[in-house]
């Protein structure tokens, strides 16, 4: 029968063997597989999702109780009463090893310790009462007591230092895992890995269309939140597929394998103060997981240029595309802004609050009344403004001219007139 040694008492001390908690010792000493199996029997029964993917779960759940209770004697000799066991290393290997396999999960196993915890201690109360120890009854009490608060020490103390061990180890799991992730990304992107191997690595199919995003935070306080509002936002889609990976301190690469509703979807949704998003068309196959990824970046960079970010929407590659496209050539956008746009084109405030009012005002179709409802203005606002806006450009607004709407796109890339 397997035994626990006595843990050697500091220097001054009498033989633990011969004080209250020695009686622990001896007890587990003397019970210890009829102790192990009534403890992992009642783990098996309380906890079943431990046995979870395990060959032999009763042998691993044995060895795992075995480990608790040889540290709780080598405990024995610390003080319950000051609040604080120190922990053996043998726990934080244990730990840590569980959370390798990442099994149990960590849920499981911080209510295993509570059914060992309640478990022990109903056993030695039995003992107490009922066994064959020659413990005079006036000691009873004593040791039940000590024995008590020695195992309430020892088993919060086991539980916070194995949940702070098991959530590190999978943290750093974590990290090489993305680490890898987003190594085996960019080489996709750059088109230097095989796509069979980034699927593997990835978990992620190509052969299918794909929807590019970036998402960033203004403050790295905000980082926290990023993953939770893109994880939440793109559940609502229920996409077949959906990637992310880190990218720099604010910001976050994504795609997703979703229907033809997206896009609609996307444009409802409002989002949190200082979060942002922008999003690439859908594309084709491996090709089309790169070209939707360079779109998206390109709606980012037009969006931040154009002020969009502001309004808290997601911000959709085809409806910046001609700002895009018109935008690469700066030289020549900035001559054509102004040719058309004249002193709306200028810097200052008055400036800009006319060319607003003429850029909503065309997405409106000329109404004055929804151009007001949507600047919160009076539409005779509106219309003193526009008046404005005919003044300084020389014609009456013509909401089907082309020109006049890239114009009051592009204006947000242009400086001064050339």
């Amino acid at each position: 029968m397997a035994t626990f040694s006595t843990p050697e008492q500091p220097p001054g001390h009498a033989d633990l063997t011969e004080q209250p908690l020695g009686w622990l010792v001896r007890w587990l000493n003397t019970e210890l597989d009829e102790v192990l199996d009534s403890l992992v029997d009642g783990e098996l029964a309380e906890v079943p999702e431990l046995a979870i993917a395990r060959e032999d779960p009763r042998a691993a759940i044995r060895l795992a109780v075995r480990v608790h209770l040889v540290s709780l004697v080598n405990c024995v000799g610390q003080s319950p009463r000051g609040g604080q066991i120190a922990m053996p290393p043998l726990i934080d290997r244990h730990a840590r090893a569980l959370a390798r396999q990442d099994m149990p999960p960590l849920t499981a196993l911080l209510r295993a310790f509570e059914i060992v915890h309640a478990g022990l201690w109903r056993r030695l109360a039995a003992a107490l009462r009922d066994g064959p120890y020659q413990l005079a009854p006036e000691h009873r009490a004593e040791v039940l007591e000590l024995a008590s608060a020695h195992l309430f020490a020892y088993f919060q103390t086991a539980t916070k230092a194995t949940a702070t061990a098991y959530a590190s180890e999978r943290a750093l799991i974590e990290r090489r895992s993305m680490s890898r992730r987003a190594e085996v990304i960019a080489a996709l992107l750059a088109g230097s890995i095989p796509v069979t191997e980034a699927e593997s690595t990835l978990g992620y199919e190509f052969n299918t269309s794909h929807v590019g995003y970036i998402a960033w935070v203004d403050a790295l306080s905000e980082l926290d939140r990023l993953d939770s509002v893109t994880t939440r936002l793109f559940e609502r889609l229920r996409p077949r597929q959906h990637l992310a990976v880190p990218n720099g301190e604010r910001s976050l690469f994504g795609w997703i394998s979703s229907g033809d509703a997206w896009h609609t979807a996307l444009r409802e949704e409002t989002l949190p103060d200082g979060i942002h998003l922008a999003l690439g068309a859908p594309q084709q196959g491996v090709d089309g997981f790169r070209a939707s990824h360079l779109e998206a970046l390109e709606a980012r960079r037009v969006s931040v240029a154009v002020g969009l970010t502001a309004i808290n929407k997601p911000v959709l590659f085809d409806d910046i595309a001609v700002a895009s496209l018109a935008s690469r050539d700066l030289v020549a956008a900035n001559a054509f802004v102004h040719r058309q746009l004249g002193r709306l084109a200028s810097s200052d405030e008055s400036a800009h609050r006319l060319l607003r009012t003429l850029a909503v005002y065309l997405e409106e179709l000329a109404s004055p009344t929804k151009t007001a409802r949507r600047l919160h203005v009076h539409p005779n606002t509106v219309i003193k403004r526009v008046e404005r806006i005919e003044e300084i450009l020389g014609r009456p607004v013509d909401p089907g001219s082309l020109a006049l709407r890239v114009a009051v796109e592009l204006a947000p890339f242009s400086g001064d007139p050339p």
